[in-house]
């Protein structure tokens, strides 16, 4: 893939993580040529993401006074030519997350009848989930789950469900003619079943039916051998820093934990 097509699939998750998690009130959101800001003010970094893939120290700089002057806690992602020695002293290094895009025409993806769509009713379900799959305390993961609130959203959470009983949860965004997908989450009492296996497929097949074309994913390490199993191939590795204790992003370890613990 080259570097136009790149920043465009770039573009497409910072259009997506915008419209799920800067619902709020104390939400800030930007999105320009070479970066985009989608912060919740959570009081979390998970919730709080600024991206930047321009090689030109302006842009950077921009983000980094906007992300900085929020107060919130957050991550900041770097891609392309941006160079971290611009970042100050209190961003750290905290691993790396490949970018990872798949076809939606492969012959693997099947609708599952256990899955169907959260509503408003199920945002305690989709919380408790969120928490648990990310480690989360539940403020921060109802600023997930309020999704199923905003009933004019082209963003869905879908939840798969076991004897009555919901195990795994995950958020797609439509942009144009991918499908982001953000926030799964299987608790670690449900894991090792193919519950997310099974929820991600029928996902994608729903989302081919209605004419998209590619999906799109941040994977962590831990969740990586079942995007590479299942057809998808990861485009680049973004470098991840924070000002803060993440759930996701441990601080000198280079690696992260499993948001969908397959």
């Amino acid at each position: 893939m080259d570097e136009a097509e790149l920043v465009i699939r770039r573009s497409q998750m910072g259009k997506s993580a915008r419209s799920f998690v800067t619902a709020g009130p104390a939400a800030l959101d930007e999105l320009a040529a070479g970066y985009w800001l989608a912060l919740s003010g959570a009081p979390s970094p998970d919730l709080n993401v600024a991206f930047v893939d321009s090689g030109d120290p302006t842009v950077l700089a921009h983000a980094l006074r906007v992300t900085e002057g929020s107060g919130y806690p957050s991550l900041f992602v770097l891609a392309g030519d941006c160079r971290d020695s611009d970042l100050g002293g209190q961003w750290q290094h905290v691993g790396e997350m490949p970018f990872m895009i798949r076809d939606l025409y492969g012959d693997d993806l099947r609708l599952d009848s256990r899955v169907r769509q959260a509503g408003v009713d199920d945002f305690e379900v989709v919380s408790q989930l969120a928490a648990e799959g990310f480690g989360l305390d539940r403020q921060v993961a109802d600023v997930v789950a309020g999704l199923v609130r905003r009933h004019d959203s082209t963003d869905k959470i879908w939840l798969l469900d076991v004897d009555g009983q919901a195990v795994s949860t995950v958020l797609t965004s439509t942009v144009d003619d991918a499908m982001c997908i953000w926030c799964m989450a299987t608790p670690e009492r449900f894991g090792r079943r193919g519950y997310a296996r099974a929820l991600l497929g029928d996902v994608l097949v729903r989302a081919r039916t209605d004419g998209v074309g590619v999906g799109l994913l941040g994977a962590t390490p831990a969740g990586k051998p079942l995007y590479d199993s299942t057809g998808w191939a990861t485009l680049e590795s973004w470098r991840i820093f924070t000002n803060a204790g993440s759930a996701q992003f441990a601080a000198g370890s280079g690696v992260t934990a499993d948001s969908g613990r397959t």
